[in-house]
């Protein structure tokens, strides 16, 4: 007995490449990449202004049109819209504002190559998958690749899916974002709480920039510092069930630290982060009174380090993870032969004279504290 074979739920473009007039496809208002730079509501002309200028070069494909013509072996995929009559452009976005850049140019060659090899229309290839498959598709072939769309471009392509998912409960719809992108959930959560503050900032007048060389960069120095527990404690951050909707803090704390991670055009204060190694020392800062109070007052990061040193909260950080480790060594004791306890016999000598090393030091210290000045 025969069986129907399953349908796959990445629908691919299927079919024989169809010639299209360029005059009939529009380019597709929620490329991740777009909606990055220009959010939901972005024109056609403006679209086409984005993709000729700045970081994406439409242009630099043009020389090979001008030489080799439109290769066929890389069909534009499209959607058709029936309702308007024109085709949305799913992949090949940057090739179609070369190619209209070329039909409006006014320069010879590119007129005359435009002509000559029909460039007119291009080939193209149908996508009749749903919105789900057509996410899935896009996800294929996109979030595989290390130099493609950027973190911000990736959270936005997620919000896609999560936009798309029919299922009300947001912990299910970030799951099936997450199988579908093959993230975990947190680190969704994470990049999706970067993009609502990064957003946050820009209600503000901190604008960052989520493109070019540095964006990388610029999106983690925020996304690293939201994810420790002594910012997150001094901004009172509360994320919402829902990624896409914007957590609660404290926003005049929100501000100082966009200051101290990227500096303030308002204010005309400098950063005070200069490498990501940085955020985790801002973090420990974060986690005192005295060392908060220097850099809400001006200090640099390595003051507020030094008043952090002087309130004892290193020395304290660095018995903390003394315990912790001594707590995790004595859960292995039970399967430590003869041989082993020896060596171990002799490491908690060594450790127990460290401890009334350390202990004849603080009492020297709290005497000298507590005596008399002269």
């Amino acid at each position: 007995m025969s069986t129907k074979p399953k349908r796959s739920r990445v629908a691919v473009p299927e079919g024989k490449p169809q010639l299209i007039e360029i005059s009939a496809l529009e380019f597709d208002p929620l490329n991740p990449r777009t909606v990055e730079r220009l959010g939901l509501d972005a024109s056609q002309a403006q679209i086409e202004e984005f993709l000729l200028g700045g970081e994406m070069k439409a242009r630099e494909l043009v020389p090979s049109f001008i030489e080799n013509g439109y290769i066929p072996y890389e069909p534009v995929i499209v959607k058709h819209d029936k309702r308007k009559g024109t085709f949305v452009v799913v992949e090949g976005n940057r090739r179609l504002a070369a190619l209209r850049s070329m039909r409006n140019s006014k320069e010879d060659e590119d007129k005359a190559a435009f002509a000559k090899h029909g460039l007119s229309r291009v080939p193209c290839l149908m996508f009749e998958g749903d919105e789900r498959q057509l996410l899935a598709y896009l996800g294929l072939r996109h979030l595989s690749k290390t130099k493609d769309w950027t973190t911000a471009a990736k959270g936005a392509f997620v919000e896609r899916v999560l936009r798309a998912s029919e299922d009300a409960d947001p912990a299910v719809r970030l799951r099936e974002a997450g199988r579908l992108t093959n993230t975990s959930t947190g680190a969704l959560r994470l990049t999706l709480l970067t993009r609502r503050l990064f957003e946050q900032a820009t209600a503000l007048g901190l604008s960052l920039a989520t493109t070019g060389a540095d964006s990388e960069t610029t999106f983690w120095h925020l996304g690293d510092a939201v994810r420790r527990s002594n910012t997150k404690g001094y901004l009172g951050l509360q994320e919402n069930p829902d990624p896409l909707i914007a957590p609660t803090y404290n926003e005049d704390r929100f501000e100082k630290l966009i200051t101290w991670l990227y500096g303030n055009p308002k204010t005309k204060q400098s950063a005070l982060i200069h490498s990501i190694r940085d955020i985790p020392d801002l973090n420990n800062c974060l986690g005192d009174r005295r060392s908060t109070k220097a850099l809400e007052n001006g200090a640099s990061l390595k003051e507020a380090l030094e008043e952090l040193e002087a309130a004892g909260a290193t020395v304290a950080a660095h018995l903390e993870r003394a315990k912790k480790s001594i707590q995790r060594a004595g859960t292995g004791l039970s399967e430590v032969d003869k041989d082993g306890l020896d060596q171990i016999n002799t490491a908690h000598k060594g450790l127990n004279d460290a401890l009334e090393q350390f202990a004849g030091s603080l009492d020297v210290r709290i005497k000298n504290l507590e005596a008399p000045k002269s």
